[in-house]
């Protein structure tokens, strides 16, 4: 009897043999690229992880502001029918829009010329205050803080209210405002603003009468809360 491989395993063996062949060639390239790669710096990132809004270049901002007088004692005038002077009492709320466009050529500064389009429900106090704005970014994250501070004067529409005490602005004045708000990141070239803060103006002539007639002009000092909520780009 011979004794030797039967000829199923003599069969098997060449297969074998082929596929520990290509099994070793196959570990021995995987290996080749990890240690070239091991070898190698790692890349270098295009920029951070987090979204990084654009702090150089042209800017824009566009903004719906509310504002509120907290202020009801505003003037004074003379009561027609019994010749006194008497307070001005008034309540009132602007609402409008404000654009600002500029140059900005850090995160923390930033210089624009800006306008803000106001109105109030009677029309007595509707005006255009036009100013020059120093904006300022803290951070460059998706969400940053920022102030800005605006110093302009305020041209009045000339309207006023449809009653018997009507009052008219008849020449506006300085106006200086202060915002403190958050800028969140959509993008590098566009975020969304909210924010609070305070708006003055100071008109120098605000004509009080009753029935059509003038019986007083005085300049008046207003003070507003303000809260905004718009777009950065």
């Amino acid at each position: 009897m011979a004794w030797g491989p039967s000829a199923a395993s003599q069969g098997l063996t060449p297969l074998y043999v082929r596929f520990m062949k290509k099994t070793l060639l196959l570990l021995t390239l995987i290996a080749a690229v990890g240690i070239v790669n091991a070898g190698q710096p790692p890349a270098p990132q295009d920029g951070p992880t987090h979204v990084e809004f654009k702090y150089y270049g042209f800017y824009c901002v566009i903004d719906y502001t509310h504002m509120v007088a907290f202020t009801n004692e505003s003037g004074q005038y003379m009561d027609p029918v019994s010749g006194q002077i008497i307070y001005a009492i008034d309540n009132y709320s602007l609402n409008g829009i404000t654009a600002v466009a500029g140059w900005q050529w850090r995160k923390e500064s930033a210089l624009g010329i800006g306008f803000s389009y106001l109105n109030d429900a009677q029309g007595s106090f509707s005006q255009i205050p036009v100013f020059l704005e120093f904006r300022s970014h803290f951070l460059r994250n998706r969400i940053t803080p920022f102030t800005s501070v605006q110093l302009g004067y305020s041209i009045p529409f000339g309207s006023k209210n449809a009653v018997e005490d009507y009052t008219r602005i008849n020449e506006g004045g300085i106006t200086f405002g202060l915002d403190l708000g958050a800028r969140f990141a959509v993008s590098k070239k566009l975020g969304f603003n909210l924010y609070v803060g305070y708006q003055m103006i100071q008109n120098r002539s605000v004509e009080r009468g009753f029935n059509q007639v003038a019986v007083s002009q005085f300049p008046e000092l207003y003070h507003h809360y303000k809260f905004g909520i718009g777009i950065n780009f």
